[in-house]
């Protein structure tokens, strides 16, 4: 290839990186996009922690995806290639691995060849970073190949290309992580301002981050969008946001509430969406409009609008399931928790009334995972902690 082809690929290939926000995601195309540029039949990629480097990502086109390995942690040290390249930020392009002069300043482990019967020829490691700063990475790539898929050395010429591609990879990282920080404080307020409507009901205390996880869970089943689990992910925990109007009189009565009392409680669905309205976020909108429709019922017949089957955004289907679910299966100050044969008998039963069929069978076909989380998130362990 050309070295204007070759410029004009590097380039593509930034663009792509720099719109990828999903951390994990990202680890592999940078991987993918390297080897691609280089015809490297393998490679991996290791992130800096502190003074190691974190195994995380391997591939090879000759040899099946090796997971034991992820996870594994090497010093940052002479005592390997990858630890020397991520202390000192040096690129390094070997011919031959079995071939290293005297005197070289590191050394090369050969027992992954030896273990898997493979035999690495060329290798060309890549310091992750950007211009001037300590590397967060290693990019190492593995038997350089040609045009015609025969086994060569990485051309030295296309060094600096390597080394452009890999800063780029460093800045979407980088990126990234701020990107999955900024989520996680993000969602991390939502939870604690949530709370506000809820810590009066101490039965309730891991009910939010459940019914994020139950709803983000039911929209994976559905087929739904990443951008809309992400979505409803954030948004959920706020669906009764507008308890904060009901008096305490009335949400903590060990009781059976009057008719009054009931309909002052439901007035919570309206109180939310009003807290939650005219906002210019997407995701406090879909916030608003799960607090006003989460106890719709499909048939019609809930409450406040009496709206009905898609009539209900999907959105409000969804954690109408999720909200039932778990406070059926949980106890409550007026109530002992059903079993969970019980809950599901109720849900299956109600599909089509109360619930949403489509998201009556999503829930089926997912309830391992649900229950997981329900074990993950139980009130006792979070007592516990």
């Amino acid at each position: 290839m050309k070295y204007e082809e070759l410029l004009y690929k590097l380039n593509k290939i930034g663009i792509a990186l720099s719109k990828e926000r999903n951390y994990e995601v990202l680890l592999e195309k940078i991987l993918t996009e390297a080897r691609s540029f280089t015809r490297a039949e393998g490679g991996s990629l290791y992130i800096r922690e502190g003074q190691e480097l974190l195994f995380l990502v391997s591939q090879n086109d000759k040899l099946p995806e090796n997971k034991g390995l992820r996870g594994l942690r090497i010093p940052l040290s002479s005592n390997s290639i990858a630890g020397y390249v991520g202390m000192t930020g040096e690129l390094i392009n070997i011919e031959d691995v079995y071939k290293l002069p005297e005197g070289t300043p590191y050394k090369i482990n050969l027992s992954f060849d030896q273990e898997n019967n493979y035999r690495t020829h060329s290798m060309l490691l890549v310091p992750l970073q950007e211009s001037g700063d300590q590397p967060i990475g290693v990019l190492a790539l593995i038997n350089a190949k040609n045009i015609a898929g025969e086994a060569t050395s990485f051309d030295p010429r296309y060094e600096p290309l390597v080394h452009s591609l890999a800063s780029q990879a460093a800045v979407a990282l980088r990126n990234a992580q701020l990107h999955g920080e900024l989520k996680d404080a993000y969602l991390d307020t939502i939870f604690r301002l949530s709370r506000a409507a809820e810590c009066r009901d101490m039965d309730t205390a891991n009910h939010l981050e459940r019914i994020s996880l139950y709803s983000t869970i039911l929209a994976e089943e559905m087929g739904m969008s990443p951008k809309f689990v992400e979505n409803i992910r954030y948004a959920s925990p706020m669906h009764d946001v507008g308890k904060l109007g009901v008096p305490d009189s009335i949400l903590l009565k060990p009781g059976k509430l009057t008719d009054e009392e009931f309909n002052e409680m439901k007035n919570h669905t309206i109180f939310g969406a009003k807290i939650l309205s005219d906002a210019c976020s997407e995701i406090i909108t879909i916030s608003e409009e799960i607090a006003l429709t989460h106890h719709e019922r499909f048939n019609g017949k809930g409450y406040p609008n009496g709206i009905s089957g898609e009539d209900i955004p999907l959105s409000g289907r969804i954690v109408a399931l999720a909200d039932v679910f778990d406070a059926l299966a949980s106890k409550r100050c007026y109530k002992d928790a059903w079993s969970i044969e019980n809950v599901v008998a109720h849900i299956k039963k109600e599909s089509g009334q109360h619930f949403d069929p489509k998201v009556v069978e999503a829930f089926e076909n997912c309830l391992e995972r649900i229950l997981k989380v329900r074990e993950e998130y139980s009130i006792h362990k979070a007592q516990s902690i």
